[in-house]
Formats: structure tokens, C-alpha cells, sequence
């Protein structure tokens, strides 16, 4: 599956995307080629930017395993939502008479979240104001590629219908990215406890 040809199907060239219809990858292939390995780029990058550009700060206040488990719940976390997002988007689709599959659901959410993952790559420039700028950005061409989504994976031509759909995704998915926020820190209070109660029985 070449990732690069998941974006064919959200293209201006409309034509084009119906002629891909028939060899849209299933579901499973997204998962484990695409989503699944960008999932990986914000756990990796949060754990090489922590651990090894901080050591003396996060060693003993975040040591590797502590790391690993937090970089881990983030990984399945972000698939997670992805799935539930995909599931949801599939449900919002029929309040405008659409009913697509999960696995054009599933399509159009793991390609406007691409840009998302792909901002993880600029965790390694120690400036918070222009990841701040970056990730306002990628956020706009999320919500570009909803648009392209709902109107070419979903077959919606009234501009109308498209406008509706997308706002309702966008802001079903703002709070799926809580979800992801909140529980990390909830897992990171898990730990936190956890480690007290160690250091207290013994």
C-alpha cells in the first residue's frame, strides 16, 4: 500500500478518486500500514525529546520505564480514537442521507489526521512558539482534508451537507484530542500513585 496514494482520493481531480474506488485498501491494511506506523511518530519523538535532550532534568522525575509506559498508552490511545472517530464519523454521515462504510470512515480520518502526526517531527525544535505556529497549521489542513473527504470519499456534492458534516467532525474529533490529553495525564497520576505506594510499603 503506498501511503502517498491515500491522498489520490481527496485530490480536486475528482475523476480521479472514482477511478481509485475499487482499490481503496480495507480497513485492516490502514490500520497496520498507515495509521498504526504514524501513530508511532509522537511516541517516539516525546520519548527521544525527553529522555535524551533532558537527562538530568527527567531521570529521576521520569525515569525510561515510566517513559516507555506513558509513550505506550499514547500509542493506543491515538488508535484508539482514530477507530472511535471513525465509527462516530460513520453515524454523523447519516444526518445528511449519506451512509458510508467504516472503511472509508476510517480512510478519510487517518488522512486528515496525517498532518497532526506528522508535526510530531518538529518536537525536536526547542522553540514553543513555532511548534504553537506549526500546529495551528496542521490543524487547518486537517480540516481542509475533512472537507476533501466528505465531499470525494463520501460522494457529497451539496456544499451545504459538506459544510454541516465537517464542522460536526471536526468538532467531534477536537474532542476525541482531549481524550487523548486527558488521559495521559490520567495515567501519569496512575504512576505517580503507584510509585508512592511502592516507596511507602517498602
Amino acid at each position: 500500500m503506498n501511503p502517498i496514494r491515500l491522498f489520490y482520493y481527496v485530490t480536486p481531480r475528482s475523476t480521479e478518486a472514482k477511478l481509485l474506488t475499487a482499490e481503496k485498501p480495507s480497513a485492516l491494511r490502514l490500520l497496520l500500514f498507515y495509521v498504526l506506523p504514524l501513530s508511532l511518530i509522537p511516541c517516539l519523538m516525546m520519548y527521544f525529546r525527553l529522555y535524551h535532550n533532558y537527562p538530568k532534568l527527567f531521570m529521576d522525575n521520569l525515569p525510561g520505564n515510566r517513559l516507555l509506559i506513558i509513550s505506550a498508552e499514547l500509542l493506543f490511545l491515538q488508535v484508539g480514537v482514530i477507530l472511535i472517530m471513525a465509527w462516530i464519523t460513520q453515524n454523523l454521515a447519516e444526518m445528511v442521507n449519506v451512509k458510508p462504510g467504516f472503511r472509508d470512515s476510517l480512510l478519510m480520518m487517518s488522512i486528515a489526521t496525517t498532518p497532526l502526526w506528522l508535526t510530531s517531527f518538529f518536537y525536536l525544535v526547542p522553540s514553543l512558539s513555532f511548534n504553537v505556529v506549526i500546529h495551528g497549521v496542521a490543524v487547518l489542513i486537517s480540516i481542509a482534508l475533512v472537507y476533501r473527504g466528505v465531499k470525494y470519499i463520501f460522494g457529497i456534492r451539496e456544499r451545504g451537507a459538506v459544510g454541516s458534516l465537517t464542522l460536526a467532525i471536526v468538532c467531534t474529533a477536537g474532542l476525541g484530542f482531549a481524550v487523548i490529553l486527558i488521559g495521559s495525564l490520567i495515567s501519569w497520576e496512575a504512576i505517580e500513585q503507584l510509585q508512592f505506594t511502592v516507596k511507602k510499603t517498602f
